[in-house]
């Protein structure tokens, strides 16, 4: 009984809805009035949620983790790009470089690398310039989606009307396994040749 109520809670914090857009589906997170625009094959893992401040959607090459915390005296850009390479440090990713995302209405503070298997990692600070939230956006993707990712964090918004901040439409759809493969293959025989002429 008690694992249905928690269902039913879980189910009711993060609503799916979908957009006109043949492309992309509005996912809203009704507990903090965020919204933000996505492929519309995401689905939701409600077993995933331990405590009311997470949330995750999965699509079939590309995974997003949300975590909402409170602005405080030490939410300043200094300590939030050195949170941003801790997480990194924390999931041994590799080739990591400092960026910035541009998202109506946030301050945001992003780290881009490489994860242990290969895929690629954004991890995104977005600071409220109207409200107490911060939003720690982690989004785990294959190598050809990542204007994709980019797009969906920048239609993060936060409102009452629960619609994602206006961008331009995504100039490409989420990269399939076999696609993203053939890239990280001509990626290795590159750095391959590269290493060769070096030596």
């Amino acid at each position: 009984m008690m694992n249905y109520k928690r269902l039913l809670l879980l189910l009711a914090m993060l609503t799916v809805t979908a957009a006109s857009s043949m492309w992309a589906r509005v996912y809203t997170w009704d507990q903090f009035d965020i919204a933000f625009e996505g492929p519309d094959d995401g689905f939701v893992p409600f077993v995933f949620f331990q405590d009311p401040n997470s949330a995750q959607v999965e699509w079939e090459d590309m995974l997003m983790t949300l975590q909402h915390y409170v602005k405080n005296e030490n939410t300043t850009k200094d300590n939030l790009n050195e949170t941003l390479k801790s997480r990194a440090l924390g999931f041994n990713m590799y080739d990591t470089k400092l960026f910035t995302i541009k998202v109506k209405g946030f301050k945001c503070y992003s780290l881009e690398g490489t994860m242990p298997d290969g895929s690629r990692c954004i991890i995104s600070y977005l600071v409220s310039d109207k409200t107490t939230t911060v939003l720690e956006v982690i989004v785990n993707y294959l190598l050809g989606n990542r204007e994709v990712v980019e797009d969906m964090i920048k239609s993060f918004s936060e409102n009452n009307n629960q619609k994602p901040n206006e961008r331009e439409k995504p100039k490409q759809k989420v990269q399939d396994k076999k696609d993203a493969e053939r890239q990280e293959e001509e990626l290795r025989k590159a750095r391959e040749l590269e290493n060769a002429v070096e030596c």
